[in-house]
């Protein structure tokens, strides 16, 4: 029996480029893993496979007779994971997020260790042991954390990020323009609105309190979400009653300006915003100079509504 590595359902760049390059660790130093994901992966994480004609990972539902034990990569909480898996069977947990459930998972060997990209630290074990990486596995890590860190313009970006990136872009060929090529791709949509934002929806909860969090990011932010609003703002209020939450709102992160704007369209909800992150709502949108990922925001709002 094998150990399957996975991240979230519908996993994003960060999540299936951690689950390839550590089954490849493992496997290269005696293990017997398979890396697969639940659902489908990001748009963004697709572009990157078909750059450097990567095999796809495998069908997750696919292996559940084949597996005993469960690695989970870039996740830490029971939300979002595919409902296939026992938090039982979970043996290790790697992941940067500070707000986390990894008191969930009875035995697993947890690393949360706060670094811009998932990726980093699973570089970090082939940089640190000596182990070959393929370029394959360089080229997805590389992506995630230039993709996670927004370019490493992101507060969440470390040191470690960059070294990293510098250690891993040393082994494989970067292609000319590739990051701007990654991000304009990551800009443009094929699917509809609504699939695009419930497929990275993120929905914390904090003493009861159920919190609805989406984020893009994308080149021209404000012009799409000028364009875009009505039907933005009607995607949030049925997630909103869908869902049964408290507060919902979206992040919309400009990657080439960096800048953040929010919509939310419940004045509760923009109260809650304007105190967490000083900013204004002069209208249902605001906007912040400087890039807040989601995963600053979750650990402010928490604090924020705790007390």
């Amino acid at each position: 029996m094998k150990t399957l590595i996975t991240a979230y359902e519908n996993p994003d760049l960060d999540g299936t480029a951690c689950a390839y390059a550590y089954a490849e660790f493992l496997n290269k130093n005696g293990g017997d893993v398979v890396a697969g994901i639940y659902g489908k992966m990001h748009r963004e994480a697709q572009f990157v496979f078909d750059k450097f004609d990567i095999e796809p990972l495998a069908d997750a539902d696919d292996l559940n007779n084949e597996i005993d034990s469960i690695i989970i990569v870039d996740a830490s909480d029971i939300r979002g994971l595919s409902d296939k898996i026992n938090p039982e069977k979970v043996i290790e947990i790697i992941d940067h997020r500070k707000v986390n459930e990894a008191d969930k998972f009875p035995n697993a060997k947890v690393q949360i260790e706060l670094v811009g990209s998932a990726a980093t630290l699973i570089a970090e074990k082939f940089h640190n042991y000596g182990t070959a990486i393929s370029k394959e596995s360089a080229a997805l890590l590389y992506s995630a954390i230039v993709s996670n860190t927004i370019n490493f313009k992101a507060n969440v970006t470390t040191d470690r990020d960059h070294k990293m990136s510098d250690w891993l872009q040393s082994q494989f060929e970067l292609p000319g323009n590739y990051i701007h090529e990654m991000f304009k791709f990551k800009s443009t949509f094929t699917q509809p609105l609504s699939e695009i934002i419930e497929g990275d929806f993120s929905t914390p909860e904090f003493r009861g309190i159920k919190v609805g969090i989406a984020q893009l990011e994308i080149v021209n932010a404000e012009e799409f979400v000028n364009e875009n609003f009505l039907e933005l703002k009607s995607i949030m209020n049925g997630l909103k009653i869908d869902r049964d939450l408290e507060y919902v709102f979206l992040t919309c992160i400009d990657i080439e300006i960096g800048r953040n704007y929010f919509l939310a369209n419940n004045k509760n909800t923009q109260d809650v915003l304007e105190s967490v992150l000083n900013i204004k709502f002069e209208t249902e949108i605001a906007q912040r100079e400087g890039i807040i990922m989601r995963k600053e925001i979750t650990p402010l709002l928490k604090a924020y509504l705790e007390n």
